[in-house]
């Protein structure tokens, strides 16, 4: 399923697959995670649409961040790069703050947005949420990926992001080793969009979909009603019985309400 390849960008090597024809649509991963978090999906999204993934910096096979960027540049730069002038976005956790971003800073670039519990730059993450994921990044630093690894499935925190499924824990924890390149940078280097999004929502015009996993930590769950209740032309959806990634967890429902979403009809 993954035919990706190396893209020099501006000197940034970024893991890119594009497949099939149609309308763009962009999928963006989120944290703990990397472009084949999507190989359930593309090859059906591919019959409708030319679909685009990528490592996002510092995740997967691309570079690692050593210098200051945005995500949501990022996100530009790729499409530029593939001749790509507008998309809709499907974007799952720290990908949906990049989405919303992309949305503000470029709105005429963006035609639907899939937001799966998103993040928002801006918003103020529990301490508790903060510390862990130093702590994670400072084991990795200290001991390595692969027993980083091992604490991380075992530790009770990261519940709602670790699916319980063992199938879906050994891919989870596939994931997460495969993305040794970001401990290797510094993701302090990361630069929002100013003024950040948090304040902002008000402005998107984007049909927009946002998705709350049932099972996430209550604070993104907030973050989920937040972003729906901010943007004007915004629909809620709840998978209930799923953490932090429906995409990986529930792949059935997920796909259906993806695509029924994509096929509605507005006016933009």
């Amino acid at each position: 399923m993954n035919q990706s390849e190396l893209h020099n960008i501006q000197g940034v090597n970024f893991n890119i697959d594009v497949q099939g024809t149609g309308e763009p649509l962009v999928l963006l991963h989120g944290g703990y995670s990397n472009l084949k978090v999507w190989d359930l999906h593309v090859e059906r999204l591919a019959q409708a649409y030319q679909v685009i993934r990528y490592d996002q910096r510092g995740y997967g096979q691309s570079d690692a961040i050593t210098t200051p960027f945005s995500y949501y540049q990022d996100l530009k730069s790729v499409l530029d790069h593939l001749g790509i002038t507008r998309a809709s976005v499907v974007a799952s956790s720290f990908g949906g703050s990049a989405a919303i971003d992309f949305a503000l800073a470029y709105p005429d670039r963006v035609s639907k947005l899939i937001l799966v519990a998103p993040s928002v730059n801006g918003a103020k993450y529990p301490l508790r949420l903060s510390w862990e994921g130093m702590k994670d990044f400072l084991r990795v630093r200290r001991v390595g990926i692969n027993k980083a690894a091992e604490h991380f499935m075992k530790n009770s925190f990261w519940h709602y992001l670790v699916p319980q499924d063992q199938t879906l824990r050994a891919q989870f924890k596939e994931l997460y080793v495969s993305n040794e390149v970001f401990y290797q940078g510094k993701p302090n280097l990361h630069r929002p969009l100013m003024p950040q999004a948090y304040s902002r929502l008000n402005e998107i015009s984007h049909s927009t979909l946002v998705m709350e996993a049932g099972l996430d930590l209550p604070f993104n769950k907030q973050i989920c009603r937040y972003v729906h209740k901010n943007i004007p032309a915004s629909e809620f959806v709840q998978l209930r019985q799923c953490g932090h990634y429906p995409h990986l967890e529930q792949p059935a429902e997920f796909i259906e309400l993806i695509i029924e979403f994509l096929n509605k009809d507005y006016i933009n």
